[in-house]
């Protein structure tokens, strides 16, 4: 059963650390990054959207590509814009450079979902705000942080009812918490190559899927 819910991925990033290379089109296991997250996004929702900057020039026929609303706001108006463009209230968002999705995780946080604004995990203390989920009801928030020049994903968590989820949690869940490795430099893809070689991009970990409430 698929969730009643949208898939985010946020694909827009500047890739300063990768020397100007598109973290969205890296390739491991022969597919890039970004189709990987697409295509086991599709296990879990019937919607995917991918938010992409002007200069990529992406196109999927398995999901909406939508650009930033506005240029050089940050990730905060990749949600923004993600978030405007789903057709469900509900909405798991991610990034491209996160090749290690936990379904058991995503499964939990939708869950908690229905009855909060945003449902977050937590990592060394931190909220990990590109493995989470958020409600539409969430856009005037983020629109009052991007008109004031706010560009950090958790700007506007102080104005809407959070949830945050332990770390101690998800180590039940994904022990290495590797849901939350990013490709970051050359050396954090060779790196992932390596993890991918014995646990798979997608961990398909849950026998049957519960549909998400709202």
């Amino acid at each position: 059963m698929i969730y009643k819910a949208s898939g985010i991925i946020l694909a827009g990033g500047c890739s300063r650390r990768m020397k100007g290379t598109d973290k969205a089109r890296m390739i491991i296991q022969s597919r890039s990054l970004l189709e990987h997250k697409i295509k086991h996004l599709h296990k879990l929702f019937a919607n995917v959207v991918v938010v992409c900057n002007r200069q990529q020039n992406l196109n999927f026929s398995n999901a909406k590509v939508v650009c930033d609303m506005r240029e050089n706001c940050g990730p905060l108006m990749g949600l923004y814009s993600g978030l405007k463009a789903s057709n469900n209230e509900i909405n798991f968002v991610t990034a491209c450079d996160m090749p290690f999705d936990n379904e058991q995780l995503i499964h939990l946080l939708l869950q908690i979902a229905p009855n909060n604004d945003v449902v977050v995990p937590l990592s060394k203390g931190y909220p990990e705000p590109l493995a989470a989920v958020y409600h539409k009801k969430v856009l005037p928030s983020i629109k009052t942080s991007l008109n004031k020049g706010l560009r950090k994903l958790t700007s506007f968590f102080d104005r809407v009812k959070v949830h945050q989820i332990s770390e101690e949690q998800i180590q039940f869940i994904d022990p290495g918490l590797l849901s939350f490795f990013n490709v970051n430099t050359p050396e954090d893809l060779e790196q992932a190559k390596i993890i991918s070689a014995a646990i798979p991009l997608s961990q398909n970990n849950i026998p049957n899927i519960i549909e998400c409430q709202t």
